[in-house]
């Protein structure tokens, strides 16, 4: 039974979040439903696991195959952050610093000037602008040694499939590469601006600046009107990052932002912080250099900045699915790894496992499985290796429902449909679009070599009850593609089924 602080909490939460409800726990005891729709799609060759649960009764509202274990997709970061949450806590950040080997003389460092990558997801320009800011003030003009970008926080990261292939040519940013130093996300920003005239070509810049590691070619054309339509690849030609750019902008559109994933995390940083640092008028006399080693003596502190609270964090991972958000707070996790190689994206991924079978052990009778067959290869899910069932993910949601310090901060992370994310054009249909004031959940979409899609979240109830759902839709070797807009579809139809209007 829940406290009355508990139950404050909870209800400040609704009251914050303005999630108003209008189905009642008594109309949904009348005895459990079926996800049908899900039920056609399994008998047409899809894998499917779904259940329903009221967290309070602990009755099981509707299900289908609920142990049955497939590839969650991005549903995967539910698991991720409920244990980032109470491994760390909301209002945790993660510190960078800058550190200098030797006196400064008459403006001149006379050593090395030293980043140390703290593995902050959030370390973006505006936190290296006040990072190199800092610098300036204790009266360095210029490094008579070498910029070091120390990245032994996190040991050797083995990349996934997209990863590696995104080292030689990329179309997207979500295939990002992991660094304990990355800034910005590892991607960079092509800004496209238009011409003054029609048929003008376009101005083209990278963005914070350009970069001694990185080019810019292509031609877009200025054209009347407000549209643009830009494409950008990148690719890795020799020491540089090129990023080609066609199509077209509208002579009264505002600039163009594409964001593509660069090639090298490190060096990427490393020419960033360079570029910002000379900004500031502070020449780096031998270049940078890439350090992976843990050093005995950092030097003398010199400037440091917190990243933004793990609770700001959660909701990029949550309503963009940001995968480098995900993986990197999934190698974070690895803080017991031996810290003379760093921490890694496997152990990460086994401490993730661990909370999993933790979850499982402590879960209601209702809410338990076997872990046999569990499997946490990845805290973003972009891989087909991870295996969650509907029953786990519901055990970890009722996990963080029960956690009444964190449960706020999780909720509020949770897109609602209609409104942000993933989600936001979802929930269109007559028998759907009630669930648009109910809902917040986490989508997950994965499409090679087969089809797996997700929803897991929560919805309230009349009497004040939450419900916490999960189904997951797989392709299989009988039907690889099952159809993502079909899959979410029907999920969604089942869902407006379960969880009716008030009649």
């Amino acid at each position: 039974m829940h406290s009355p602080a508990h139950t404050l909490v909870r209800n400040s939460a609704l009251s914050m979040l303005s999630i108003y409800l209008f189905v009642s726990s008594e109309a949904l005891s009348q005895g459990r439903q079926s996800f049908t729709g899900l039920q056609k799609l399994s008998a047409g060759g899809a894998a499917v696991t779904a259940l329903a649960v009221n967290l309070r009764t602990r009755e099981i509202i509707g299900d289908f195959n609920p142990d049955a274990r497939m590839t969650p997709a991005s549903v995967s970061k539910i698991v991720l952050a409920a244990a980032a949450l109470e491994r760390f806590g909301s209002e945790h950040s993660f510190e960078t610093r800058f550190y200098a080997t030797g006196p400064v003389k008459n403006g001149v460092l006379k050593g090395d000037l030293v980043f140390e990558g703290s593995g902050d997801p959030s370390l973006t320009n505006e936190k290296l602008w006040f990072l190199t800011t800092d610098v300036a003030r204790a009266g360095i003009r210029k490094v008579e040694g070498q910029l070091v970008v120390n990245t032994s926080r996190f040991g050797a990261i083995v990349p996934d499939l997209d990863r590696k292939l995104a080292a030689r040519r990329s179309r997207h940013a979500y295939d990002s590469p992991l660094s304990a130093a990355a800034v910005n996300f590892s991607v960079m920003g092509v800004v496209v601006s238009p011409g003054a005239l029609p048929g003008d070509r376009a101005h083209l810049a990278l963005e914070p600046y350009m970069l001694d590691t990185t080019r810019i070619q292509g031609s877009v054309k200025t054209q009347n009107g407000e549209l643009s339509r830009v494409a950008v690849t990148r690719t890795r030609a020799g020491a540089h990052d090129v990023f080609t750019a066609s199509g077209h902008v509208g002579q009264f559109a505002f600039p163009t932002r594409v964001y593509r994933s660069v090639s090298d995390p490190d060096e990427y940083a490393g020419a960033v912080l360079k570029a910002f640092l000379e900004k500031e008028g502070i020449q780096i006399g031998r270049g940078v250099r890439i350090e992976r080693s843990v050093r005995r003596e950092t030097g003398r502190p010199l400037a440091s900045v917190e990243g933004f609270p793990m609770g700001w964090q959660l909701l990029g991972l949550f309503k963009v699915s940001n995968n480098f958000i995900g993986d990197m707070l999934t190698i974070q996790l690895d803080l017991n790894g031996n810290k003379n190689s760093g921490a890694t994206l496997e152990g990460g991924a086994a401490q993730l496992e661990a909370y999993m079978s933790d979850t499982i052990s402590k879960a209601p009778s209702s809410l338990k499985s076997n872990v046999a067959g569990l499997a946490l290869q990845s805290g973003s899910g972009l891989t087909h290796e991870n295996r969650l069932s509907a029953r786990d993910v519901v055990a970890v949601l009722q996990r963080m429902y029960s956690n009444t310090r964190e449960f706020p901060a999780f909720l509020n992370a949770l897109p609602m449909p209609g409104a942000e994310g993933t989600v936001k054009k979802r929930f269109q249909t007559e028998q759907t679009v009630h669930l648009r004031e109910r809902l917040r959940a986490k989508t997950g979409t994965l499409s090679e070599p087969h089809d797996a899609v997700g929803l897991a979240g929560y919805s309230r109830l009349k009497d004040g009850d939450w419900v916490a759902f999960c189904a997951i839709v797989n392709g299989t070797g009988k039907r690889p593609n099952v159809g993502i807009e079909l899959a979410r579809e029907t999920i969604d139809e089942d869902l407006g089924q379960l969880l009716p209007p008030e009649m």
